[in-house]
């Protein structure tokens, strides 16, 4: 599949994008409807938004890069520099807004991000009554810390996914966007990332 990452010149223009709907996969009973826009602020870096219509999520694991995937979560997985790179990053958040967020090219030897760089990522988490709303932005001072790039234009390709899952709730689901066509639960699998391509 393939997103478009409107170019804009603030977060308040995500707005302008496009919304993208996950699907879910792997168990009977689907998880929240979630949504989502994401945009690629020029010169700053990326700024995704999604929602998730959930009422009273679950937020438990609340020290930094814990295993937030057990409660309400949502997700968005990146590489920023698929030509040149095999890594990517994954961007995971409960309802409070703890980001768990590491670097690697598969689901082991990941190495936590914080850790690499001086500039870190920015999860915002935001509960209403009926949905809860999640901000991720990655400044491109992290791109460049870790990809060696910073500069962006239209055409340029990132592959990447959305997720929304909860393993340890009530109803466990797991939601993509992106279809991940494997027999098992695995978010970490890069060969299923859509191409996300900057426009103007």
């Amino acid at each position: 599949m393939k997103y478009e990452l409107k170019t804009v010149s603030a977060p308040e223009e995500i707005e302008l994008a496009e919304k993208f709907s996950l699907h879910f996969r792997w168990t009977e009973k689907p998880g929240p409807e979630t949504e989502g826009q994401a945009v690629y602020i020029e010169n700053k870096g990326f700024f995704v938004r999604m929602k998730s219509f959930e009422k009273e999520p679950v937020a438990k694991h609340n020290e930094p890069d814990d295993s937030v995937h057990f409660d309400s979560c949502m997700e968005f997985f990146a590489n920023f520099d698929p030509e040149q790179d095999d890594r990517y990053m994954n961007f995971e958040a409960n309802s409070n807004g703890n980001l768990h967020c590491k670097i690697g090219t598969g689901r082991k030897n990941r190495q936590i991000v914080r850790e690499l760089v001086d500039t870190m990522p920015e999860a915002k988490a935001e509960v209403h009554e009926d949905f809860w709303t999640l901000e991720i932005f990655v400044p491109l001072a992290t791109v460049k810390s870790l990809y060696g790039k910073e500069h962006f234009q239209a055409g340029d390709v990132i592959k990447g996914n959305f997720y929304r899952c909860g393993d340890d709730l009530p109803n466990p689901h797991f939601g993509m966007w992106n279809d991940v066509d494997v027999p098992e639960p695995d978010f970490h699998r890069p060969e299923f990332f859509g191409d996300l391509v900057i426009v103007k």
